[in-house]
């Protein structure tokens, strides 16, 4: 943990007010435009009292606030640990530099397999307003007859969704144990025999996490290498930004530990 100056804690205090005065004063406009709009809609809303609807609008104002405070707050931490912050997200870094080398229909889908839970949501609340728009052109329905029509359209077409990603699901974990073995053929190891009937998979997951890391293994030491030359640091010189030690020094602790773990494997052995 940094210990902060007299004014670094100065400036700090200074960017959260900021922040949070910002945060506070949008908050009470948008409290004070949602609660004049809602009382010319709603009923309920015109009837309550002055006290209420201040409420309404200052707590949306306090919410809006804190979270305006907050993110200034972590906005001035990360200005003033970059090195680290550099250091923390090479990992974000690398399945960038992943994603530029695949192709169209590859980013596509590993954008969906990465958010396939957002999508799944997205088209229910999607197909929940769409049906809900075709159903209420019935004349004869009611209200709560239309709601239960609407539902019903929904949870189908979720549910298809739901199907879909798990099929895709299955199809790349087949994928991933194709590649495997192939690679395993490939170095001369031994293929494991295929997993009984109702553990599809088998020990699967052991293997993909092997292999993401040596994929990460092979990506950190490039995503290194290629910094280290974009830099234009001489090795002679001995002058490297903190951005290259921090990742040195992450580099070699890594190498370290990963050697560690290989003689503790080959003991046991």
């Amino acid at each position: 943990m940094k210990l902060l100056t007299k004014e670094e804690e100065d400036a700090h205090y200074s960017q959260v007010l900021k922040g949070g005065s910002i945060g506070t004063v949008l908050g009470l406009i948008g409290g004070y435009a949602g609660v004049m709009a809602a009382s010319r809609r709603y009923h309920t809303i015109r009837n309550l009292t002055i006290p209420m609807k201040a409420f309404l609008v200052t707590s949306s104002g306090t919410f809006v606030g804190i979270i305006g405070a907050d993110r200034s707050s972590r906005a001035f931490e990360a200005s003033q640990n970059q090195s680290r912050q550099w250091y923390e997200n090479r990992e974000e870094r690398l399945r960038e530099e992943g994603l530029r080398g695949l192709s169209f229909s590859d980013r596509a889908l590993a954008w969906a397999r990465e958010e396939r839970y957002t999508i799944v949501f997205s088209t229910w609340v999607a197909s929940m307003i769409g049906s809900f728009a075709i159903v209420g052109r019935n004349p004869y329905l009611s209200g709560p007859q239309k709601l239960v029509q609407a539902r019903v359209y929904a949870q189908g077409a979720t549910l298809a969704v739901l199907i879909a990603s798990a099929a895709f699901e299955i199809s790349e974990r087949r994928r991933v144990r194709k590649d495997l073995d192939a690679k395993k053929i490939a170095a001369g190891l031994p293929v494991d025999a295929e997993a009984p009937k109702g553990e599809e998979g088998g020990d699967l997951w052991k293997d993909m996490v092997a292999a993401e890391e040596q994929r990460l293994k092979k990506q950190h030491r490039s995503l290194y290498e290629k910094h280290h030359t974009d830099a234009g640091s001489d090795p002679e010189s001995g002058s490297t930004s903190p951005q290259q030690k921090a990742g040195v020094e992450g580099v070699q602790s890594e190498q370290e530990q990963e050697q560690k773990g290989e003689e503790k494997k080959e003991k046991q052995k």
